[in-house]
């Protein structure tokens, strides 16, 4: 049992342990750092250890609203007269919320440029007068290489004045530079192997896999291309290109040259590494390529194969001028070289789209890039192709006349204006329509 003596020294250190705790908690308070009055000026709680800031305003008791208090000791350090008194009624404290004020990532200013897609009959005179710059100006600032010969569908940047043709520019080659850095990559490529079925068509089955029916050609050899057989089975690439086989001592950069392609393109889809020659026979594939065995005859101009059978004689689909021809030319979209498989012709949306031969429509639907299109096989084996129509006019299995509507002009798919992409092949190679149209 405890002795009076010592039970009266753990009274003492009790009462001294919690009168220390009353001031330092009513010292809390005055100070204003007491736990419970963090609260706004509306009374809303506001959590110190929250994320953000605690502003305290302290400018209340600063000397020019209060006066120094001489020898006041709210500090505990002696008479400091300048210094704030931080009572309750001088505190305002108000929390900063996270991602504000410096964090905040700065708006970026506005282009110096306009975008826009040359239109027919646009000059680079036009364009001058529209933006109000010299022609001068936005010829250097895209880097035209033949300021008088715009075409259709081209993209320009004009600049908003003179002194923005240097910014200009740069954005320009900055474009120019992603698109070329996307042109020297390709995915490694891989092959599915897809089994015909009934009223399958090549056109069906390039629109399923979101393909150019060019790389359906590129990847398989057809009897007739046709007639598919339901059973049968056709390879089918896991990007737009075709397959060949280099000859004795063809290199890459040949290749490359051949197809309009990167020679690095080459290298990534087959896995090649960077100095490996290529093997005679060997089969490689070329993304991004054509078929350019079936689409160029000896002049590279797509020679006409001498049985043709009833394809000659074939009437115009739809009246206007050619945008762009048969053959290799700059695509409108990423400037790079490509092989055009058919003819461009200019025509307003909605003018009726005639069947240039009489025949049975083997497609009709939207195909991939081409947009809402109309295939038509002709009695000698031939097929004719009309793309990015704005209406469709006719259904698969219906026989049509020369000359009957069969659908309406657009631009609808991959399309820089309104115009008929018009194709004729023969044995799935495409041939210049010009030297069959009458």
């Amino acid at each position: 049992m405890p002795t009076p003596r010592r039970l009266g020294f753990w009274v003492f250190l009790a009462i001294g342990v919690l009168a220390s705790v009353v001031l330092v908690a009513a010292a809390s308070r005055r100070s204003g750092a007491y736990w419970a009055d963090f609260r706004d000026a509306s009374g809303e709680w506001v959590n110190p250890n929250a994320s953000g800031f605690l502003v305290v305003d302290v400018t209340g008791s600063l000397p020019s609203a209060k006066g120094a208090r001489s020898g006041d000791q709210r500090f505990g350090i002696g008479p400091v007269p300048w210094a704030p008194s931080l009572e309750e009624e001088d505190l305002v404290i108000q929390e900063v919320p996270p991602h504000e004020g410096a964090s905040a990532e700065p708006t970026p200013p506005p282009p110096v440029w306009t975008e826009i897609t040359v239109q027919e009959g646009e000059t680079l005179s036009n364009l001058a007068a529209r933006c109000g710059v010299p022609a001068a100006d936005i010829a250097r600032a895209n880097e035209l290489k033949n300021p008088d010969a715009l075409q259709e569908g081209q993209v320009l940047y004009l600049p908003k004045t003179s002194s923005d043709v240097l910014a200009t520019l740069a954005h320009v080659r900055r474009l120019r530079h992603e698109e070329e850095t996307a042109r020297k990559t390709a995915d490694p490529v891989s092959v599915t192997y897809y089994v015909v079925k009934e009223g399958d068509t090549l056109w069906s089955i390039a629109n399923t896999f979101n393909l150019d029916v060019n790389s359906l050609f590129g990847a398989n050899r057809f009897r007739n291309v046709n007639v598919l057989k339901p059973g049968s089975t056709l390879r089918v690439p896991n990007q737009d290109g075709v397959f060949v086989k280099p000859k004795d001592g063809e290199s890459l950069a040949s290749l490359a040259n051949q197809y309009g392609v990167f020679a690095e393109a080459i290298r990534a889809a087959n896995g090649l590494e960077a100095g490996e020659s290529l093997k005679a026979g060997a089969e490689l594939f070329i993304p991004g390529g054509k078929p350019l065995a079936f689409v160029e005859g000896k002049d590279g101009e797509g020679a006409v194969p001498r049985r043709v059978g009833s394809v000659r004689g074939l009437i115009w689909p739809v009246v206007g001028r050619i945008n762009s021809p048969f053959g290799w030319r700059r695509d409108p979209f990423g400037g790079r070289r490509d092989f055009h498989t058919g003819l461009d012709i200019k025509a307003p949306t909605g003018r009726p789209i005639l069947a240039a031969a009489a025949g049975r429509v083997v497609y009709c639907g939207w195909m991939s890039g081409y947009g809402k299109t109309v295939v038509l096989e002709h009695r000698d084996g031939s097929a004719s192709l009309y793309a990015h129509c704005s209406r469709l006019d006719v259904r698969v299995g219906e026989r049509v006349r020369q000359g009957e509507a069969i659908a309406r002009v657009g631009n609808t798919g991959r399309s820089t204006g309104s115009h008929l992409h018009f194709e004729i092949r023969i044995g799935g190679s495409p041939v210049n329509p010009l030297k069959l149209l009458r």
